[in-house]
């Protein structure tokens, strides 16, 4: 995949939002739903054991929605403000040995949502065609869970998304019917908030 066809697909397939992980569940409510990492939604793991739990569910899940080797697009993506040069992710431990495509544009994320960024705040999108593999992204996903970096999985042919975050993981689906379907499988690892938060 081409930086021009990324651009085109998201534009087309996820208009709603910018590609950031955090707001994919804003835009696409009726078809998101959200699983914590750890039992009675602890959101860090501070033991091996709980880093097990963590990394069993989240590989679990992945794979029942994305299928073992099924082709993944991943998201990352690099924060700069104004006259400050990107702060480079894809250096990261977790992502060094992946190789990333960077998309031209570059998003003003203060035009897009002013309360939340200050003028000048850019974010510019990179992604790498995998093949989700149960086991093969755990460093990353420790990465994400100590909220010491951001990415997500796209499926472009499952059409959904898969967004981890430290506490648990945001899903995308499809359609509403789609995302019951695995609110309902996954019940007991979903948050007690009546919004699913």
């Amino acid at each position: 995949m081409t930086a021009e066809q990324f651009s085109t697909f998201w534009a087309t397939t996820y208009p709603a939002t910018l590609p950031l992980g955090h707001n994919l569940k804003k835009a696409y409510r009726d078809r998101w739903f959200r699983i914590h990492s750890l039992p009675e939604s602890k959101k860090y793991a501070s033991t091996q054991a709980e880093w097990q739990v963590l990394l069993d569910r989240q590989n679990g899940i992945i794979t029942d929605l994305l299928g073992e080797s099924g082709p993944i697009l991943l998201v990352t993506g690099e924060y700069r403000h104004e006259g400050i040069p990107f702060e480079s992710a894809l250096e990261e431990t977790a992502l060094a040995n992946y190789s990333f495509v960077t998309v031209a544009d570059v998003f003003d994320l203060h035009q897009s949502s002013p309360a939340h960024y200050d003028a000048g705040d850019f974010y510019q999108v990179s992604f790498s065609e995998q093949r989700w593999q149960s086991g093969k992204f755990n460093e990353m996903l420790r990465a994400i869970a100590n909220d010491e970096m951001r990415a997500f999985f796209v499926s472009i042919v499952n059409n959904c998304i898969v967004a981890p975050y430290d506490g648990g993981i945001d899903f995308i689906l499809h359609d509403t019917a789609t995302r019951n379907h695995y609110r309902e499988k996954y019940a007991a690892w979903l948050s007690s908030h009546p919004e699913g938060f």
